[in-house]
């Protein structure tokens, strides 16, 4: 009937859309074939005996082998199946790579990535490694490559880009550490910041942002002479930072962070310390962190791995648990170093002209698209140049008159990091534990511990420098060697605490140490109300009588509770509103909890008027002086974001500020606190107003973005590989989102907790685990994105297989060595 009634509609149907659901049921059940094999038997190379590999509902990988070795293997080769994208793609961004896949617009970030020498610093750090540590790298890249060699079909990312996946190496893994450190944020934008911010208002009101939490230190003084460093160059950096964290996911110092915290078995209903740990990081698709269960004869550990590398980077064996968070360590100085006129490759050392490191490198960049019609663009070569403090970070920006270099202890000749986390995976108390952080180099972290002989403990780990002169918070004279690192905080003397008299020990990314401490560890720090709450919370249940569990501190964990609203509400409700919209918005957030909700109209505006009221008090002193407008614009980044120490202190009057914030420069009448936070509520409704007609809660204007790094930048597939969830919560809560504001996507939370823990060392298998996106980086697998709505929920996932009471209802698969 169609046929006779519809000739053309039935033409089209059979030469038009036919075809295409051929061609694309094709594609689908080709693409299908990428997804890992999850049973039956496998013939590789390089095993020693058969490995069995179990995975559960929630694509947990249960590793069981007769050795330790095959276990590092079988991760790797598991690791291949699920994220090998991943791992290239990380690869190719730390080897400043990515313009032979994206093209000539990466050119300046892989220069400046190039700048920061990080193939060079992994090389040297493998061959400073021990025979064992390396004899479990060999093994994993075996592993890796064992899965490269079978020719499967890849990830749907190799074909869309027309790559082919090189071989791993043994130098990868290393260099993904690396990479790690540069994740975790060198402080090399502050110091640019902060000299900027110096420049533009004076060191004192720059202290009342900035607060220079060293001063005690001999060291601590702030450098006043020779601030020679080119002010458009620092902005230059700054953006060339900001982009490292929009495109790739690096750095953003304060923007990464973590909770973890541990309680004696005193105060747990098992008897035995519990654990809970959650990094914040910047978000992306798929998660950083991959679960594994791995068993080999002397290695039982489970927790998060990161793909590319054979640990647990944070989890626990059967006798020691432990969680990292971000130390915000100032391992790195910026240097000005005075060039020779007569040859820019020499450099001033005490009155002298030395010779710099210089090596050539070439950098290809893929045609444009289509290939085929467009001109091959020629490599590009570049120069990495070295100074003895190191690289010159500028010159990825330009080469400049007075150029800088970056010491960060990363980069040193030896570093050990990786083989200090393999004795981590292998303790059995804490004398091995500790034994294993001595060894310990970047990034610096703190370290939450548990065991089972009931101790607890926090330890910083990480090489830390003692300066001779300095205090880390500006760019110093390369030339003169006063500013020269003496040597490292020796291990013993770094901060630590063991088995406290409170029962628990808790960072939050919080300062570390006492106020009297005699060396410089960080000069950033996490405001502290994460650190106030979680110690609220479980000083309240030991005050209580009553025994914590794993449920209560995986409550804990979806806290918040926001002390931060609740020290500045009460000036908030206290407000006099003069107009009708005014007093109905400040009797709402009077009748309100202070507790973050997504579906809270309450939170919105609180969040909202934040905003506002912070980019008024501080955008009002940056707007730049006729004289230094263009500084002023460089320092346009500050005001966003928020500087809730500073606010309460403003309301607080407090006598140690050095700077009348409220009152606006530009204006001929004088404006208190009280009047800034009135204009800010005006300009809060109105966006709210403008913004949505149908509701005004938090969640309506506030989401968690998780991109997928190689397409973020196409709409097409970005709307096809990313995902996007509403947000409830904010950077001060436990429950930490980190939202940032723009013109075009609104409030966007780009940093959030991507894995989650809370283990029990009682032995009973309550522990719990799940990271923020899922284990697979197939779009076609259901474990793609089937974490994302259980981690919001708090739902962590067992990983007890290998105890093999559940094990046997799964398939698995089973690597076995070719005679």
């Amino acid at each position: 009937m169609l046929m006779r009634s519809h000739p053309i509609l039935s033409r089209f149907l059979i030469w038009v859309i036919f075809p295409l659901l051929v061609v694309f049921g094709g594609a689908y059940f080709w693409l299908l074939e990428s997804l890992p094999k999850k049973e039956g038997v496998v013939q590789v190379k390089g095993l020693k005996a058969p490995v069995k590999i179990t995975r559960d509902e929630y694509a947990i990988p249960h590793i069981i082998a007769e050795t330790d070795m095959d276990a590092f293997f079988a991760l790797g080769y598991v690791h291949a199946q699920e994220r090998l994208w991943q791992m290239m793609y990380k690869r190719r961004m730390a080897e400043g790579r990515l313009s032979e896949i994206l093209g000539i617009d990466f050119l300046p970030m892989d220069q400046y990535l190039r700048a920061y020498d990080l193939v060079n610093a992994a090389e040297l750090a493998l061959a400073s490694l021990s025979e064992p540590a390396q004899q479990v790298l060999k093994v994993y890249t075996e592993g890796v490559n064992a899965w490269i060699n079978e020719g499967q079909t890849l990830p749907i990312e190799f074909y869309i880009f027309g790559v082919k996946p090189k071989l791993w190496k043994p130098l990868d893994t290393i260099l993904m550490i690396k990479l790690m450190s540069l994740t975790l944020g060198p402080n090399h934008t502050a110091e640019t910041e902060f000299d900027l911010l110096v420049k533009e208002v004076g060191l004192d009101k720059a202290n009342d942002i900035v607060p220079n939490i060293n001063a005690h230190v001999s060291a601590g003084a702030d450098v006043y002479e020779n601030t020679l460093a080119d002010s458009k160059l620092e902005k230059e950096l700054i953006a060339a930072n900001d982009r490292l964290l929009d495109q790739f996911k690096l750095g953003g110092e304060i923007a990464v962070g973590s909770n973890a915290w541990a309680v004696s078995g005193r105060y747990t209903q098992s008897g035995l310390p519990l654990l809970a740990s959650d990094p914040h990081l910047l978000t992306e698709m798929p998660s950083l962190w991959y679960l594994a269960n791995i068993k080999g004869d002397r290695l039982h550990v489970s927790g998060a791995t990161f793909a590319g590398v054979p640990l647990v980077f944070m989890g626990r064996n059967q006798s020691v648990a432990w969680g990292i968070t971000n130390m915000f360590p100032d391992a790195l100085d910026l240097y000005m170093e005075r060039t020779n006129p007569l040859n820019p490759n020499q450099y001033e050392v005490d009155g002298k002209w030395v010779d710099m490191e210089i090596e050539e490198q070439v950098i290809n960049i893929k045609a444009a698209f289509p290939s085929f019609l467009t001109r091959p663009i020629p490599p590009v070569k570049w120069q990495v140049r070295k100074t003895r403090n190191g690289p010159l970070i500028s010159d990825g920006i330009r080469r400049v008159e007075t150029p800088l270099s970056m010491r960060w202890a990363a980069l040193d000749k030896v570093d050990k990091t990786f083989e200090s986390y393999l004795g981590m995976n292998y303790a059995q108390d804490m004398s091995s534990f500790q034994s294993a952080l001595e060894s310990y180099k970047a990034p610096a972290v703190n370290i939450i511990y548990a065991d089972k002989d009931n101790n607890i403990a926090r330890f910083a780990a990480g090489k830390l420098p003692i300066r001779k002169k300095g205090n880390g918070r500006r760019p110093v004279p390369g030339w003169n060697s006063d500013y020269q690192w003496e040597k490292y905080i020796p291990f013993d003397e770094l901060p630590h605490n063991i088995n406290p008299r409170r029962g628990f020990v808790v960072n939050a990314n919080n300062k570390n140490h006492p106020d009297n401490y005699p060396y410089v560890i960080l000069n950033v720090e996490s405001p502290p109300y994460r650190v106030d709450r979680i110690t609220q919370a479980i000083q309240d249940h030991i005050d209580s009588g009553e025994k914590m569990s794993v449920k209560d501190f995986v409550t804990l964990q979806g806290d918040s509770k926001s002390l931060q609203v609740k020290e500045l509400l009460p000036y908030l409700s206290n407000l006099s509103g003069i107009t009708t919209d005014q007093k109905k918005a400040i009797k709402k957030l009077q009748e309100w909890d202070g507790i973050l909700r997504g579906d809270s109209e309450e939170t919105a505006i609180y969040q909202v008027w934040l905003k506002f009221f912070n980019l008024f008090l501080i955008g009002d002193d940056l707007k730049g002086s006729l004289l230094h407008e263009a500084r002023g614009n460089q320092l346009q980044n500050i005001p966003p974001a928020i500087q809730p120490l500073l606010i309460i202190k403003l309301f607080q009057n407090d006598p140690d500020l050095n700077h009348d914030w409220c009152d606006q420069i530009n204006t001929v009448e004088y404006e208190t606190c009280e009047d800034l936070a009135l204009i800010a509520l005006d300009s809060t409704l109105e966006e709210l107003d403008r913004k949505i007609s149908f509701s005004k809660e938090w969640e309506d204007i506030n989401e968690v973005y998780l991109p997928h790094l190689a397409f973020m930048n196409h709409p097409l597939l970005d709307s096809i590989f990313s995902r996007t969830i509403e947000g409830n919560s904010d950077r001060f809560s436990i429950n930490r989102a980190d939202w940032r504001y723009t013109q075009e996507y609104g409030y966007r939370v780009f940093s959030t907790a991507g894995y989650r823990q809370v283990l029990d060392l009682s032995g009973q298998d309550q522990s719990g685990f799940i990271n923020s996106t899922g284990q697979s980086e197939h779009l076609l697998s259901k474990h793609y994105d089937d974490n994302i709505q259980a981690f919001k929920q708090l739902k962590l996932r067992p990983m007890n297989l290998v105890s093999g009471q559940n094990a046997d209802k799964y398939k698995s698969l089973y690597l076995k060595p070719i005679k």
